[in-house]
């Protein structure tokens, strides 16, 4: 083997050492990639949130040769336009069907962009560009390439693929990469965001787990937490569900809250509301779309699935209580109206420019009202402080809202894999390494311990490592 027959992976994201920002290069003397390359979101700053995201890539922008992306959440996603309008030129690969759900987050993402500019500008003065725009934007979709998941893919004579399914969202997926520098050849297993294996989602594929490479990428966004969201848990959480609507909306005459985030969670929830309430002719409470993003996904849907899934989207679609509400004017009415309402609304945590903001502005006051919360929720954000309680006033926009209405939290519709999964299906892995990737980095260290534990136990000689900030190795 010659000196020269190396791959080194590089851990450059901020998901190295938190939950968002993903992205992990990996170099050989050949060829250049990139395991996605997302946003860092967090309710800091929108300079905080501008100034890391902007940065300068570790990487050369035009030696980037492939660029993996695993599913369409942005921040997986969403920075990948940056890369091109810094010279980029690298192929996308992405699992099939799932263009349509880029295209419409990335142009949401490039709007925002644009906003966040025009912001800072005026707030400080100065002039702020656009982190990337659409025409950015554009030149992202013209490089990326769909393939189904469960092919093997040779791409070139240094890097093969495969798709692997991993029960997150619709059509997301874990990646089984095999990487040649010259007579060597290393598997490196990158799992991307894993769902809950407990529940069974709408429109998600099956998890199906790795369990051998050379070095093995795994999240651990729950790894910390014991406490399990499963069928019982979600059984008491539909219970709670259509309890709290028939409470509020047919005894009470007030209006329901749901923040949700576009994708995945608007689509799944609506047809939760559905098997609630659809067969009930008597039930005629309006349950509105109030997102143009989540809108626009549900148009998606329509057009990506099929089979059993798009029979059963389609059946909910039908629905007659469902409003698209299409623009801001027709939400400030539906507000103003101020009669029952189930509102499907994002963004999911709350942020001050969503139209969940504005909805929250209005039931906030309102005793009879109720906000539902069905997703997590980032320290500092406004879902979280509503969430917490205590508080007698909210700040939304600016404005000291007075808080009287009623909050219900559902804790069994997290997307991603739980613990007790985590530690079960990681616990199998024959690797060199096993590297936790996207989590606080003191679960990481305290999941670590066990997990090390229970691959000792299947008796593996698998290696536990924590990722930290800029932390790297290389195979030989």
């Amino acid at each position: 083997m010659g000196k020269k027959d190396s791959v080194k992976i590089d851990f450059c994201g901020t998901n190295a050492a938190e939950v968002t920002g993903s992205c992990i290069w990996i170099k050989t003397p050949e060829r250049q990639i990139l395991l996605e390359l997302g946003l860092y979101q967090s309710c800091g700053s929108t300079l905080d949130n501008y100034k890391i995201n902007n940065k300068s890539f570790k990487f050369k922008s035009k030696e980037i040769d492939y660029v993996f992306v695993c599913h369409t959440h942005a921040d997986h996603l969403c920075r990948v336009p940056l890369l091109f309008k810094r010279g980029g030129d690298a192929k996308l690969i992405a699992p099939e069907n799932t263009k349509p759900l880029a295209e419409i987050l990335l142009n949401d993402s490039a709007n925002i962009m644009v906003s966040d500019a025009e912001e800072l500008s005026k707030k400080f003065n100065r002039d702020y560009s656009p982190i990337y725009d659409q025409s950015d934007v554009q030149c992202a979709l013209n490089h990326y390439f769909e393939y189904r998941i469960g092919d093997m893919v040779e791409l070139d004579e240094y890097v093969k693929f495969r798709f692997v399914p991993s029960g997150h969202i619709l059509n997301s997926a874990q990646l089984e990469l095999w990487v040649t520098s010259g007579n060597m050849t290393k598997k490196i297993a990158y799992t991307s965001d894993l769902g809950n294996v407990h529940i069974d989602k709408y429109y998600t594929n099956k998890y199906i787990p790795i369990t051998k490479a050379d070095i093995f990428i795994g999240e651990s966004t729950y790894a910390n937490n014991d406490k399990v969201a499963n069928k019982s848990m979600r059984k008491k959480d539909l219970d709670k569900l259509k309890t709290s609507i028939i409470q509020t909306c047919v005894d009470n005459g007030g209006r329901v809250l749901i923040p949700v985030f576009a994708q995945d969670r608007a689509q799944n929830m609506l047809t939760c509301l559905y098997d609630l309430f659809g067969s009930d002719s008597s039930f005629n409470i309006p349950v509105l779309i109030d997102s143009p993003m989540a809108v626009r996904m549900c148009g998606a849907y329509s057009d990506i699935l099929s089979g059993d899934s798009l029979d059963k989207w389609k059946e909910v679609l039908s629905w007659k209580n469902i409003v698209f509400v299409r623009d801001y004017v027709e939400s400030r009415s539906w507000r103003e109206l101020n009669s029952p309402a189930i509102v499907l609304s994002s963004s999911g945590m709350i942020v001050s420019r969503g139209r969940s903001a504005a909805w929250a502005h209005s039931v906030l006051p309102v005793d009879r009202d109720r906000i539902i919360f069905c997703g997590y929720a980032a320290e500092g954000s406004i879902a979280h402080t509503i969430k917490n309680g205590g508080q007698k006033t909210i700040t939304i926009s600016g404005d000291k809202v007075k808080n009287r209405c009623q909050v219900t939290v559902l804790n069994s519709f997290s997307s991603h894999m739980q613990r007790d999964s985590l530690l079960r299906n990681y616990g199998k892995v024959d690797a060199e390494k096993l590297i936790l990737v996207h989590g606080d980095m003191n679960g990481k260290i305290e999941f670590s311990k066990k997990l090390q534990e229970e691959l000792s136990k299947n008796d593996l000689t698998t290696r536990v490592i924590c990722a930290n900030k800029d932390y790297s190795l290389t195979l030989h």
